[in-house]
């Protein structure tokens, strides 16, 4: 199962739980400029009042085109998405989910592999979704598990093009030991802190200090499985 999941190509999660019972649709788009812009108008200025979010003072506006340099440079095969939902009455999309990653880079566990590597990923506060001026969203309708579609959507990203399901990242040291938690709930395996990183980009070029985290094959596998009923 799992090598024809690889193979053939898994679908983005195409449909999101709410606090009404009922699922939501949801889309992933590839992230334009649009995007980050009502991100950084409407998203951000609320995530950065919580200074304990990981996520907060980012600046998207750098960090994408920063990104497609370091892809051109160092063929790190740079991607960014948006997770969103589509307003009916205004037909517009509307991203309650960023993710931006390089595609291309040596694996955790294996640096003879290559891996994804999730440079960052930011779900909009509840806050941000109900008070749009000119048409919020209901409460009750707001997507849920935002967090672990936006995972996902690296680990999709990476099965489809032939990374395996291979996915890393760096946990913030603002989301404390909480924010491990999240990721080794998810299945992550946590890289030990004396361990040495392979060569090539780092996340802002932190040290080996017990905060990478990554997928193995079999663990990127089972994860997306886990979201198959909402694909």
């Amino acid at each position: 199962m799992g090598f024809l999941r690889k193979q053939r190509g898994v679908p983005f999660v195409r449909r999101a739980p709410t606090k009404s019972g009922q699922d939501i649709p949801i889309h992933t788009a590839k992230m334009e400029v649009p995007h980050v812009l009502w991100w950084h108008s409407h998203v951000q200025p609320i995530i950065d009042r919580d200074p304990t979010r990981a996520d907060s003072g980012w600046n998207w506006l750098l960090y994408v085109p920063f990104a497609e340099v370091a892809g051109r440079v160092l063929t790190r095969k740079p991607a960014g998405y948006a997770i969103g939902i589509t307003d009916p009455d205004r037909d517009r999309f509307i991203p309650c989910a960023l993710v931006q990653l390089l595609g291309r880079v040596p694996a955790l566990d294996d640096n003879d592999r290559e891996s994804v590597f999730v440079w960052f990923l930011s779900t909009a506060p509840d806050e941000a979704l109900t008070s749009i001026e000119d048409h919020p969203i209901p409460e009750d309708r707001i997507p849920r598990r935002l967090g672990s579609i936006a995972l996902d959507v690296a680990v999709t990203h990476s099965l489809n093009e032939r990374r395996f399901g291979r996915t890393a990242l760096y946990a913030d040291e603002r989301g404390g030991d909480a924010l491990l938690q999240w990721y080794r709930r998810r299945g992550m395996t946590v890289l030990p802190d004396e361990a040495k990183l392979p060569p090539g980009p780092r996340r802002l070029l932190k040290p080996s200090d017990g905060r990478y985290c990554f997928y193995t094959v079999p663990a990127a596998v089972e994860a997306s499985k886990e979201l198959d009923p909402l694909r």
